[in-house]
């Protein structure tokens, strides 16, 4: 069975193919199990012990005098303030102080500093001077662009706004201009009513399977309230912490230890967004690939079913 469906939050257009997942593979790859690391690593620039090797932090957590996770400059910046067409600050944000943590053994506590991470650096960042948007981002394995195995993400603030996010704003403006309601409540609505495609209902977040999206086995989490990032409270930061610790606990049971890239997407900084926008995450996984099609015509083919993707996922 074949449909086109259009992604709400993007309006891409997504060709749904129940059976492309079955399509025999010559190099059919097994779900790889956790792989076993030690804690420490001497080559790792991000290892407890090895400061030296990337610099002082612009940010720390510190818990018993030790710290957990701690922001630094990246060594190799996509950008930074030397120019005056595009320009920002490009960081790391070591997630743990352990080489072997990852998304998928990492508890609250561990997600509830990272969280707070994002908040404080977002506060200071946004405060620089023609800066318009702070990127967060996360590639975590072989396939999704990572080159350390030591848990991090970055960030980049930047003094334009990224296509990717005018393209769901001009989405999110269009719905407003039409129907006068925000489109992500509209969406938390929708999926609340609907209820199959949902993983978790909290009080400030939903993650839930998108009915359309470009990149098959996609999750999102879409925060309900309007706060932005720099002045989440604990309680969404608890909140949201204890949605990640459960998506990915479900997730590395379903797909095993595999690539993915997770995508923070906040408020812009040039206007005030809350009346047609909401923080929402992209959470995508790396193993369905895409191929000449989709990167000739901008049309995605997905293959994943999201009511019974969801099913799998779901947690109390």
């Amino acid at each position: 069975m074949k449909d086109i469906r259009i992604d709400s939050m993007t309006g891409s257009l997504v060709i749904y193919s129940s059976f492309r997942n079955k399509r025999p593979h010559d190099n059919k790859k097994k779900v790889p199990p956790m792989v076993e690391k030690e804690s420490y690593s001497k080559t790792c620039p991000f290892c407890k012990g090895n400061e030296h090797m990337c610099g002082e932090s612009l940010d720390e957590i510190i818990v018993d005098g030790e710290w957990k996770a701690r922001s630094v400059f990246n060594k190799f910046p996509i950008l930074d303030m030397s120019t005056d067409e595009i320009f920002g600050q490009h960081e790391v944000v070591v997630e743990s102080d352990k080489h072997n943590a990852n998304y998928f053994n990492m508890d609250r506590g561990d997600f509830e500093n990272v969280l707070n991470m994002y908040k404080m650096r977002t506060r200071d960042l946004k405060e620089v001077e023609g800066i318009a948007y702070v990127n967060i981002f996360k590639n975590s394995g072989s396939n999704s662009g990572a080159s350390l195995d030591h848990p991090h993400s970055q960030i980049i603030s930047m003094n334009i706004i990224p296509p990717e996010l005018e393209k769901e704003i001009r989405v999110a403006e269009d719905f407003y201009e039409e129907v006068d309601e925000n489109l992500y409540e509209y969406i938390i609505d929708e999926e609340q009513k609907n209820k199959t495609r949902i993983i978790k209902d909290s009080k400030f977040f939903i993650a839930y399977v998108p009915y359309a999206c470009r990149y098959s086995g996609e999750l999102r989490i879409i925060q309900k309230t309007d706060l932005a990032i720099s002045d989440w409270d604990d309680e969404h930061i608890e909140d949201l912490a204890y949605m990640l610790e459960g998506v990915f606990s479900k997730w590395f049971a379903y797909h095993g230890e595999i690539s993915f890239n997770m995508l923070v997407h906040n408020y812009p900084l040039d206007r005030d967004y809350r009346p047609i926008f909401r923080n929402h995450i992209h959470i995508i996984p790396r193993k369905y690939n895409f191929g000449g099609f989709e990167l000739s015509t901008d049309l995605f083919v997905c293959g994943v079913d999201p009511e019974e993707l969801a099913s799998e996922l779901r947690f109390d």
